[in-house]
């Protein structure tokens, strides 16, 4: 077994090392989800947006930073 099985990285390491692979792949997942034609109003577009939130949520637990992955305009 991998000591990983055995014993979870501290909290801090774990988003310094996994992190960046995780934020790739919630990037990737909200990007399809935000340009995806589901109908507004729509109880699928209702949890497509929870999970947009909650893909928002999680790049601030990693980052610090709940906007992460909105498009940042020029100031």
């Amino acid at each position: 077994m991998s000591r990983r099985a055995n014993k979870p990285l501290p909290i801090e390491l774990f988003r310094k090392v996994e992190g960046p692979e995780i934020l790739k792949k919630l990037g990737e997942a909200r990007q399809t989800l935000c340009q995806s034609p589901i109908p507004y109003g729509t109880p699928d577009k209702l949890v497509a947006n929870d999970i947009i939130s909650r893909i928002d949520d999680m790049a601030e637990m990693i980052t610090g930073d709940r906007t992460h992955f909105h498009i940042k305009m020029h100031s």
